[in-house]
């Protein structure tokens, strides 16, 4: 505390108190200005103050000084008029309180705040914003807009719902967001959310709650942020893990189904190569003991070549399957005449059979194809071999070869048991047998038509069928025809 002369500005009194607060002792205050001594800085000219000193006889505010070690300080000021015994102004009695550091922080506080709401401002990631009690927005930031698409002033004022989408208005949800974050703090979540062009984004939205000191809820504090892209990122890795999911699933049924067929395959083998070969041995076992007679050792000649035959086709049969099951068949073209083949191999049965007519009818120009010659007289093989075994009564078995839209053929029709119309789906099924009484006395693996069709689709073609029931049958072979250089090169 000091006094001051109220005409000319000198300091007449100087407290302890004073001393403390600025540094300077009573003998160096002493007639000095304040002005010049303190460095003050008022907020208004010291004439207005003192005018208003001369009206009320009193005057209070902050002033910035300094003490004698030159540090700045700020001072509240709680300024009386002391009167001379006319009631003139004589003195002024200034009481000033240190609070330096009350206004240091409260100026840092206001940087804080000012920088804060800079950040909010300008945030653009991010839709930060604030709701009363109600959920009306009362703020607006720069990331809201861009994310929203309202301007501020477009939204203030507005309830939050719209952000929301239809079914969800209907069924309160907004309103419920705010009652879980009043209740608990806040709350949190991942959803749909709607633009103001009606476009949808998915969204994670933090509300907190607001309370003052004393607990009363004064609104909710808002963050969005559009997370669309990661959404559809995670969606696409679900999609893809299902569908690895599906693929090693598939693998799974396949590989299953591969052990399924190895063991088909031994106990076809152990099934099928059982009789020929019981043949083969006993009849050997004869030739040994010089049982058989010499005029019985060409029909059992023709026999046991018979039976190595058919231990040969069931030998081709599983090893080209096994082929198809590990995709290991490779095909080896070349361009040949399908009519020549056909006829090789019906050569090649025909000593085996003596029930049976073979007969090849072909066209006078060659059917030329580009194929695997080895496979597609498998193919030709199994054709005739079914032919021969369902028509148990003999008769005439008739091969036409020819060609015709681009394609060559080769048709096998057998006088045999035939086919009804039910069990024709089931004829190309891997080791499927038809399910009549008839094929259980029949030797058979089930591998033949379904290798035969296989292996023709591998080369672009098809096999097709016909047949009635106790009419016989008829299969078609078709390959495309061999065109272009190739075949040019071939037929020259």
């Amino acid at each position: 505390m000091f006094v001051r002369d109220f005409d000319h500005g000198v300091i007449t009194y100087w407290n302890d108190g004073a001393e403390r607060l600025y540094g300077w002792t009573r003998a160096e205050a002493i007639g000095r200005r304040p002005a010049e001594l303190l460095g003050s800085v008022y907020p208004i000219p010291i004439g207005d103050i003192e005018e208003q000193l001369k009206r009320t006889g009193l005057w209070e505010g902050e002033i910035r000084q300094r003490r004698k070690d030159g540090s700045p300080i700020t001072v509240a000021c709680r300024w009386g008029l002391q009167v001379d015994a006319e009631g003139g102004p004589e003195s002024i009695l200034e009481i000033n309180a240190d609070i330096t550091n009350q206004r240091d922080l409260a100026e840092e506080l206001q940087r804080t705040e000012e920088s804060f709401r800079l950040l909010v401002s300008s945030t653009v990631d991010y839709a930060i914003y604030l709701l009363d009690h109600k959920g009306r927005v009362v703020s607006w930031n720069d990331g809201a807009q861009r994310i929203k698409g309202y301007t501020a002033e477009e939204i203030i004022g507005r309830n939050f719902s719209v952000f929301f989408i239809p079914e969800e208005v209907e069924a309160g949800k907004p309103q419920r967001e705010l009652e879980v974050a009043e209740r608990e703090g806040h709350y949190a979540e991942e959803g749909w959310r709607v633009r103001k062009d009606g476009s949808r984004f998915w969204a994670s939205v933090v509300i907190t709650a607001l309370r003052d000191e004393e607990g009363r809820l004064r609104g909710f504090g808002k963050v969005t942020r559009d997370i669309t892209d990661r959404k559809l990122e995670e969606e696409r890795r679900e999609v893809q893990r299902r569908r690895e999911i599906a693929r090693l699933r598939q693998h799974a049924s396949r590989m299953a189904a591969l052990e399924r067929s190895k063991s088909q395959f031994l106990n076809l083998a152990s099934h099928e190569l059982r009789g020929p070969l019981t043949v083969v041995r006993g009849y050997i076992s004869m030739l040994e003991d010089g049982s058989i007679p010499p005029d019985q050792m060409a029909p059992i000649t023709k026999l046991l070549g018979v039976k190595l035959a058919q231990m040969e086709l069931l030998i081709q049969q599983m090893l080209e399957t096994a082929r198809l099951e590990d995709e290991r068949m490779g095909l080896r073209q070349e361009v040949f005449d399908l009519g020549q083949l056909a006829e090789e191999q019906i050569d090649g049965v025909r000593p085996l059979v003596s029930d049976h007519e073979l007969i090849l009818v072909r066209s006078s120009l060659p059917a030329l194809v580009h194929a695997d010659r080895g496979r597609i007289g498998t193919v030709i093989a199994n054709l005739l071999d079914n032919a021969i075994k369902y028509s148990p009564a003999g008769g005439e078995i008739l091969c036409t070869v020819g060609a015709s839209e681009g394609r060559a053929y080769m048709t096998v029709r057998d006088p045999g048991v035939g086919i009804a119309p039910e069990h024709l789906e089931l004829l190309f099924a891997r080791f499927t047998r038809l399910p009549t009484e008839r094929n259980i006395t029949l030797p058979g693996t089930g591998l033949g038509l379904y290798l035969c069709r296989d292996i023709a689709r591998r080369h672009g073609g098809d096999i097709e069928v016909e047949s009635q029931l106790e009419a016989g049958s008829t299969f078609t072979l078709r390959l495309p025809l061999a065109v272009g250089d190739t075949a040019a090169a071939t037929a020259g």
